[in-house]
């Protein structure tokens, strides 16, 4: 039980900081549902970036 508690505070830390990076909590969604698509699209682009700066970072050190 500790483990699955220490995992959800972990994955809410993630999405909260992810949240103010990329500024939405200021989204003015009008509905539940496009809201909940923001966020989406939030976080895939959030992951998108890690994703590119890890194969950036591979790829310079594989050059040198």
């Amino acid at each position: 039980m500790a483990i699955t508690k220490e995992r959800a505070s972990r994955l809410e830390g993630s999405f909260g900081t992810e949240k103010e990076y990329y500024h939405l909590k200021k989204i003015k969604a009008c509905t539940k549902s496009t809201e909940t698509l923001w966020i989406f699209f939030g976080i895939h682009t959030s992951n998108t970036l890690d994703i590119g700066r890890r194969m950036a970072k591979q790829r310079l050190q594989e050059a040198t």
